[in-house]
């Protein structure tokens, strides 16, 4: 079964990484099946909220409203396509008019920048609150409304993907490794005898690290905000 990655792993995905190690999961009744739900459950909402980002895109079109900054450039959530932009309030229609947004694409990053005035000098004036100059966001809190596919991107970075479906495996391995009604347990018989041993834990593995590194370092959004994007104080 070819992984989605425009989702999170799902229950296939997650017995299929178990089984490349030989460990195979009896989802023999609903409990069992609603606890694997629920630890794939605990990890996507454990990354979320960890790297502060949207790893799934928005099946279509969403509204959201952000501070308007005064310039020609804002940065909104990250986004997969954009629609359009409007200002709200005092400042709306026809006062100023949104037209003309470029939603600019940096190589290797995820798209967060709108930008208008596309190719203008620093030297334009491009601040003002209710005097209208065309080619500004104007400033103001959440007076910049948004409609776009927002989203990391329009599909889960496939490291990222990897580590968390090693993650959700490694829980539910451990928790079935060490209950032997989940059948988790290696059994041999030689003869008349017969021994049984508890299989180990995953840990050994890896994959929580790998899970840790993705979130703690390698997708954890940035706290802080570049220069250009410093919003003016409101009065």
């Amino acid at each position: 079964m070819a992984a989605d990655y425009t989702n999170w792993p799902v229950v296939g995905d997650i017995t299929a990484q178990l089984a490349s190690v030989g460990v195979s999961l009896r989802l023999t009744n609903d409990a069992a099946s609603a606890r694997l739900q629920q630890i794939s459950g605990d990890v996507t909402a454990d990354v979320a909220r960890r790297t502060c980002r949207q790893f799934v895109a928005d099946p279509a079109d969403t509204v959201r409203l952000f501070d308007g900054t005064g310039t020609a450039e804002i940065e909104i959530d990250e986004y997969v396509s954009f629609t359009s932009a409007q200002a709200l309030g005092y400042q709306s229609y026809p006062g100023y008019p949104l037209a003309n947004i470029v939603a600019v694409q940096e190589y290797g990053k995820p798209n967060t920048r709108l930008v208008r005035g596309q190719g203008s000098v620093p030297a334009y004036p491009t601040e003002a609150v209710l005097v209208p100059i065309p080619a500004i966001f104007p400033a103001g809190r959440q007076n910049i409304q948004v409609t776009a596919t927002f989203g990391f991107a329009a599909a889960i970075p496939v490291d990222l993907w990897n580590a968390v479906c090693g993650e959700i495996a490694r829980r539910a391995g451990n928790e079935a490794l060490f209950n032997p009604d989940g059948g988790m347990v290696i059994e041999w018989q030689r003869g008349d005898g017969r021994e049984r041993y508890a299989a180990g834990g995953l840990d050994a593995l890896g994959w929580g690290a790998v899970y840790e590194r993705k979130v703690k370092v390698d997708y954890k959004r940035p706290a802080g905000r570049r220069l250009r994007n410093l919003k003016p104080k409101m009065i």
